[in-house]
């Protein structure tokens, strides 16, 4: 479930210029971009109709560049401190897990009374976010939206398959929340793995892009954070198992015989229910 708070804005932080804030809380790769305008529902909607067709960092970053808002004193701007990514984890068992993140918001000042936290999640090869379940986590008021985006064939196998990315609206109140605290769950699933001599397929999640965006037609957003790159302490794992490839001689014999007796066994059974049948003909007459 959602869950979102949020503490009241200090004097001294009101006293403190816009610009002066976003210098602060900007960081990493959001240095350069602070702000975008978004006509599109979505901003990765935006992304990929502007004749990209996959999921690229390089490309997606340069197009947060041109999607720079000309100015950046404008009536409907929201100025937040800054974000953290508290906690970030892989929950569950099997092929079906959770990847659980905890964000954590400092007050922030907006003359907009209603707006949206977005989170970009950009998944890796080898899993997806099921685009139904995810519409059906929505009409339970989960998030107030959501969609996936890019690669959403649910059949491919990891080495058909290109990347996804899951974008979640989450509305925000400064005047209804408290602690800033936003915990969210998005349910994934793997795709069948290429074969590994270790039996594993190891997947890595970096950080999500966080956007804090105006609730205008022309819709304002606020770079919060751009995901960070992958490093060993702030990034998340998921094993999962994929064939052995020194076992493939023994499963392809092992399939090849299951597959023949199978068809004997019904052969047989065809010849011996004809028998029978004629059988039940024969004393009948």
């Amino acid at each position: 479930m959602g869950l979102f708070q949020f503490a009241t804005l200090p004097n001294d932080l009101r006293r403190v210029s816009s610009s002066e804030i976003m210098v602060r809380t900007s960081y990493g790769d959001s240095d350069q971009i602070r702000s975008l305008c978004i006509s599109d529902r979505f901003i990765m909607e935006s992304y990929f109709t502007t004749s990209h067709t996959s999921l690229d960092d390089s490309e997606f970053r340069n197009f947060l560049l041109l999607q720079q808002c000309s100015s950046e004193h404008d009536p409907t701007s929201i100025v937040p401190a800054t974000s953290l990514i508290q906690h970030r984890n892989v929950t569950g068992e099997g092929s079906h897990r959770n990847l659980l993140t905890s964000i954590k918001l400092l007050p922030f000042y907006s003359e907009s009374k209603l707006h949206e936290l977005v989170i970009l999640e950009r998944l890796p090869l080898g899993v997806f976010a099921d685009p139904f379940e995810l519409q059906s986590l929505q009409q339970r008021r989960v998030f107030s939206d959501v969609s996936v985006f890019g690669d959403t064939n649910l059949e491919l196998p990891s080495f058909r398959s290109n990347r996804s990315v899951v974008e979640i609206h989450v509305e925000v109140s400064p005047s209804d929340y408290e602690n800033g605290e936003i915990s969210l769950k998005l349910p994934l699933h793997a795709r069948y793995q290429p074969l590994d001599d270790s039996g594993y397929s190891r997947v890595e999640f970096g950080e999500p892009d966080l956007f804090l965006c105006s609730s205008h037609e022309q819709r304002r957003c606020l770079v919060l954070s751009i995901g960070r790159s992958k490093t060993e302490t702030r990034s998340v794992f998921w094993d999962i198992p994929a064939g052995i490839r020194g076992h493939t001689e023994y499963v392809s014999a092992l399939t090849f015989a299951a597959a023949v007796l199978s068809a004997i066994s019904i052969l047989v059974a065809s010849v011996l229910s004809s028998k029978v049948e004629s059988c039940k003909n024969s004393k009948q007459s």
